[in-house]
């Protein structure tokens, strides 16, 4: 699990350190140009929308190692000890079949986006480095996810001991 806590970490920084401050940057200057110079910068909304879809699918595995993804914590004081460990497990189970699901028609789709060389509009920059990057995200939390089902300790009383 260290060797996935320390992956996750690095692709969060990435996202919040590299592209969260290029976006704001990039907007910041595009906005300016466009209002104040009548120039914007044509490519700046492409940049910038290839950059917010990298933070997301870099940050995915450090919110589900960290345990700060969304969850209905209301409905745990309703459930027993037993049910809200069976539901852990579906959670995870549910996490690891969609990376699966996910990966695989990356791989599916980059096989197809490489044999037509497609890419951005503006940027020219090829479309399967986007599947790659969503491959990678998902590809860490399906591990996560799979380490998470073969834990032989409570995921609620880890869960609880984290808190």
């Amino acid at each position: 699990m260290k060797a996935l806590r320390a992956i996750a970490s690095i692709m969060f920084a990435l996202s919040a350190y590299v592209c969260l401050p290029v976006i704001l940057v990039l907007l910041t200057a595009d906005v300016s140009l466009r209002y104040l110079f009548n120039a914007p910068l044509r490519w700046g909304q492409e940049l910038a929308s290839i950059l917010l879809f990298l933070s997301v699918v870099l940050a995915l595995p450090h919110s589900w190692i960290s345990r700060i993804h969304i969850s209905a914590d209301f409905l745990k004081a309703l459930l027993s000890f037993r049910v809200r460990e069976v539901v852990a497990r579906l959670t995870w189970l549910l996490v690891l079949v969609m990376a699966v699901i996910i990966v695989w028609q990356c791989w599916r789709d980059a096989q197809f986006m490489l044999m037509i060389n497609e890419s951005t509009p503006e940027l020219f920059v090829p479309l399967v480095y986007m599947r790659g990057a969503l491959a990678l995200g998902a590809g860490v939390s399906g591990v996560i996810a799979l380490a998470k089902l073969l834990s032989r300790t409570s995921l609620v009383a880890e869960e609880e001991a984290s808190l």
